[in-house]
């Protein structure tokens, strides 16, 4: 059977993300070609066909999923809701014997709970399988061949299927996982929030299961997003065009080296093993120099370069005195990198004033449900007053 061609003309998409990323979003939406993006909260509506929806969740650094409106319409009852889920096309997308879910949001509708408004979609869609083909699909919550997202507000309901599977933060060249990771939505945001685009070295004090410098290597060397990543949820569609597929990936445009080394340490053995698997895994190991050093003794070996790292705080893994913790950071930096920039993302902002050093960015940022606060600092030796004098001198 050949595949359906249902998206010829421009279609309406939201591309979902963590609070504070959606400019971030927009930008790579719209290098990738994407029309008319809207920022949302947590989310970037934009316009495209089928080839920039599999742009999309191919390229896109700074999603989370990738959704597709199907329907866009008003209600005043249970019946009307119903006969408006009831006429969707969803066999374009699922098969008979396949299976699905829906998951819903409800904001002041006549639903008392999202729970019944998923229900009488759910309801809807598989009674029309019974009508047309006297079969129907079966609910799978943990690994469905299609996903819907219903977007209820008041008497209003947009109907998405989801095109990206699992979420895109899943790159797929984790082997292994630490135990207080860093999500690798937020790492790329990191990256490019700190204005580094691969024009020196890349360094991780303490890179735990290495997800920065992975992040930031696939990032100089071009490598997409999900390039690792071996399934997505428009593979399961019945439209699912293999070819434009095929064509998507292969404008990936994928540097086989660059001038600069990246570097990542760590004090506990266990966690280095983790980033050198996780390393060894995304093709890296040609690119990072690895080591088992404490925080205080690392220093770059050529400067200007960037430091980064996510240390400790407290909600995952458990240190005795992060204030001292911080504070040792804050020496090591000041010392021992001077010419270089550093950034920090941290959920105890007290810990972080221990560092001592006058930032020159501050966000706020999400680890998942974790709050945290992003922090970069330009590194010099000497009075920071009189740098700044002698910086505004040169310009």
């Amino acid at each position: 059977m050949q595949p359906l061609r249902i998206m010829e003309k421009t279609e309406y998409f939201i591309a979902k993300t963590f609070a504070n990323l959606e400019p971030l979003l927009a930008e790579e939406l719209t290098a990738l070609g994407a029309q008319n993006c809207q920022i949302m909260s947590r989310a970037v509506a934009f316009e495209g066909d089928m080839a920039m929806m599999y742009r999309a969740n191919y390229f896109c650094r700074t999603a989370l999923r990738i959704l597709w409106r199907q329907s866009k319409f008003t209600f005043v009852n249970n019946r009307q809701f119903y006969e408006q889920i009831f006429d969707f096309p969803a066999e374009h997308f699922l098969r008979e014997d396949g299976t699905l879910v829906v998951h819903a949001t409800n904001v002041d509708s006549i639903f008392k709970t999202p729970l019944y408004a998923s229900l009488l979609a759910k309801d809807a869609i598989c009674d029309r399988f019974r009508d047309k083909y006297n079969e129907r699909p079966s609910v799978d919550k943990e690994d469905p061949d299609v996903q819907f997202f219903l977007h209820v507000y008041k008497n209003e309901a947009q109907l998405f299927v989801d095109s990206s599977g699992e979420s895109l933060h899943k790159r797929g060249y984790k082997l292994r996982n630490h135990p207080a990771p860093i999500n690798e939505v937020v790492a790329a945001a990191m990256i490019k929030l700190s204005g580094w685009h691969g024009e020196c070295d890349f360094i991780d004090p303490m890179c735990g299961g290495g997800t920065l410098i992975v992040e930031a290597a696939m990032q100089a060397l071009n490598i997409p997003a999900g390039f690792f990543r071996r399934e997505y949820g428009f593979m399961r569609w019945k439209n699912f065009d293999k070819e434009l597929w095929k064509a998507v990936r292969k404008e990936a445009d994928i540097r086989d080296d660059v001038p600069i080394d990246f570097y990542g340490s760590d004090i506990n053995g266990r966690f280095l093993d983790i980033a050198e698997s996780n390393i060894i895994s995304a093709r890296l190991k040609d690119f990072v120099k690895l080591a088992r050093k404490d925080v205080v003794t690392t220093k770059p070996v050529r400067t200007p370069a960037v430091v980064m790292m996510n240390p400790p705080y407290g909600e995952r893994l458990q240190v005795d005195d992060l204030s001292e913790l911080y504070a040792s950071i804050g020496s090591t930096l000041k010392h021992n990198y001077s010419g270089c920039r550093a950034f920090i993302i941290s959920s105890d902002t007290d810990a972080l004033k221990a560092i001592g050093l006058h930032p020159f960015l501050q966000k706020t940022l999400y680890n998942g449900p974790i709050e945290c606060r992003y922090v970069g600092y330009e590194l010099f030796s000497g009075d920071r007053k009189a740098h700044v004098i002698n910086k505004k001198s040169k310009q």
